[in-house]
């Protein structure tokens, strides 16, 4: 058996990953060396920013005061 692994493609980088999250503000797929910050706001929910939406304020704004909703 031979197993081929799907590898997607970082959205703000471009490198092959296999394991990405997804901004929950500009909604890319990013790697792990892409992601500044995550944060789990409750048990279920997990906020990911990238680099590019961090240096943007108002998205930087947005994660840092989001509570559970």
């Amino acid at each position: 058996m031979t197993f081929s692994v799907i590898y997607v493609m970082c959205e703000r980088c471009g490198n092959d990953i296999h394991k990405y999250n997804t901004c929950n503000y500009c909604k890319r797929k990013v790697c792990v060396n892409c992601v500044k910050s995550s944060r789990r706001v409750s048990k279920v929910i997990r906020l990911v920013i990238c680099k590019d939406d961090w240096s943007k304020l108002p998205s930087r704004k947005a994660f840092k005061s989001a509570t559970k909703e």
